[in-house]
This record gives structure tokens, sequence and C-alpha cells, in this order.
């Protein structure tokens, strides 16, 4: 499989800022410390999974590239490409990361703007931060192979004691509703589990896992496999 960035563009704003995703913590390494290593072993064994039996992985939103390089050392024989719209966690990949990886590629684009062939493709923490994340998700689905894998871990609304630590919410804020707006590196969307899950089916991906896993004690994201069937046509 070859893979090609195809531009896509769907009308989709970005809620999140470059200058402030410019801040983020970038140079982390896996494993080493107590309160992360529950959520590492678990994110590496689980994508290893995946990955063994896949030909080209995408990850979008990767930052400055912490997982990629750990799959691309796993998996010498397979395809990674990396999408990260911020010029210095792309760069810091560049240089730190992927230097003497052949397998793996970084392109610094918008992930709203730009899809890419593959079997398997993933992303942390990324699609929360669009105005409607279904047409973007959409449009990288487009571009999935038939029974290709997605990955999505996003924040969990229901996660009440960390949402009121972290972003200063009330209980009766976030109660009862389907989705909050708070200020995370911008703008960032909480949802329900529900109304997340629609969102990926809506983009035409068919649910295979629903899970909440834990990451730094209080915070429980929610995770979501999805797969393309071979035999449904896409809306």
């Amino acid at each position: 499989m070859c893979a090609y960035l195809h531009l896509t563009a769907p009308k989709v704003k970005r809620q999140s800022t470059k200058e402030a995703w410019s801040r983020f913590n970038f140079g982390r390494r896996l494993f080493l410390t107590e309160d992360l290593s529950r959520y590492d072993y678990f994110m590496a064994d689980f994508l290893k999974q995946i990955v063994a039996n896949r030909k080209v992985i995408v990850e979008y939103g990767c930052g400055d590239g912490l997982w990629l390089e750990y799959l691309a050392k796993q998996f010498p024989d397979r395809q990674f490409i990396g999408i990260e719209w911020n010029s210095r966690l792309a760069e810091y990949a560049r240089k730190h990361r992927f230097r003497f990886l052949k397998n793996v590629a970084i392109h610094c684009e918008d992930a709203t703007q730009v899809s890419v062939d593959c079997d398997f493709y993933y992303n942390f923490g990324l699609v929360e931060h669009f105005d409607d994340p279904t047409p973007v998700i959409r449009s990288w689905t487009e571009h999935l192979e038939p029974n290709g894998f997605a990955l999505f871990t996003v924040p969990n609304l229901l996660s009440y004691i960390y949402n009121m630590a972290r972003f200063n919410l009330d209980l009766e804020q976030m109660l009862g509703k389907e989705e909050v707006v708070v200020g995370d590196y911008g703008l960032s969307n909480l949802w329900s589990h529900n109304l997340f899950l629609k969102k990926i089916m809506d983009a035409g991906l068919e649910i295979r896992m629903f899970n909440i896993i834990e990451e730094l004690g209080d915070m429980r994201p929610m995770m979501v496999i999805g797969f393309k069937r071979a035999d449904k046509k896409q809306s």
C-alpha cells in the first residue's frame, strides 16, 4: 500500500491555537513515572496488537512523535506517518525522534485539511478541539482501507472530579449535559459517552470497542475503536 496525502478541507474550525500548543510539553519518554506508566503500558500493548496486523499507520495530531517513535522501533517493516500542525513539535520529532528511523515520516499539516491512505489511524486528545469532529473523521475514514481500524481517545465529561479540578467547573455545569465547552488550548469539548459514540458513527465508522481508561489517577478518558466495513458504503 502506498500512502498519499489528500487535501480534503472539510468546513471545520479548529478551536485550539498554535500559540497554546507551542507551550505543549514535549520530549517526554515512555514508562518513566509511576502515575503515567499504567496508561503508557496499556496503550503500548494495545497499539502493538493492532499495528501487528496493519501495513500503513497514521497518527493525526502526533505532537512530538512520542508514540510514532515507539511503534516504528517495534515494527521496522511497517510504514508510519505523522500529521502535526505545530511546526515546533514537528521539527522536534524530525530531529530527536525520527532522525535514524527510515520507516516513519512527519508532515507539518493541519489534520482538518488532509487525509492519508492507510489501514489504521489513531489520535489522542485531538478531535475534541474541533468545533465539529464528524466531517473531519469522515474525511480520514474515506481514505482508510476497507476493514481498517481507527482509534480515538478524548476527555470524558463524566469524570466529574477531574473536570472540576482542571477546568474549574461546578457539578451543576456537567450534570445532565451531553456537551460542555471548556478553555483548554483555546477551546475544547467535553462529551458524554453517547454523544461521542454518535459522532464517531455519524462519520462512517462502526464501533468495535468502547472503554474508559485510567490516566493520571482521576482522569478517565474515553477510548473508541471503530472500523470501516468492506461491505458497507460510506455515507
